[in-house]
């Protein structure tokens, strides 16, 4: 078999193609492959957080629902708002200990101390009879 080289001085093919064998083609067909994937990736992304948080947000009103439950099982009486939850303590005998806790803890709060749900919205709650929840389009009803 012969081998043939060919040479050319022409600068189109001296910038399209550098002594290293790749070209500016092949660049740009992996940077486009790169960008699709990151694309589907980052639409799956998006899915995965929908679900997590209608899992927190189910999560949550249950724990809501049971502190609320407590709360009157303690007091005699519902919280006038959510924001008692997080304020009052409930004492409680424990064998030879005293334990005091709230009745919940470590909830996302805005300024005002009011409780958000997974979606950053604030919970509906009714007073009259402990009700409890989501004000976000949708899930008004779980």
């Amino acid at each position: 078999m012969k081998t043939i080289e060919a040479r050319t001085n022409n600068k189109f093919t001296s910038v399209l193609f550098d002594r290293n064998g790749s070209s500016i083609v092949e660049t740009l067909i992996v940077i486009i492959v790169i960008s699709v994937l990151v694309v589907v990736v980052m639409a799956k992304y998006d899915d995965i957080e929908w679900e997590a948080k209608k899992a927190a947000l189910k999560t949550e009103l249950s724990t809501l629902r049971q502190s609320i439950l407590f709360f009157k099982m303690t007091k005699g009486k519902y919280p006038e708002s959510l924001k008692e939850l997080i304020t009052q303590n409930v004492v409680l005998p424990y064998k030879d200990t005293i334990i005091s806790s709230k009745y919940l803890e470590h909830y996302a709060l805005d300024k005002d101390k009011n409780i958000l749900d997974p979606f950053d919205k604030p919970y509906a709650y009714n007073n009259v009879d402990g009700s409890v929840r989501s004000t976000k389009e949708g899930f008004e009803n779980w």
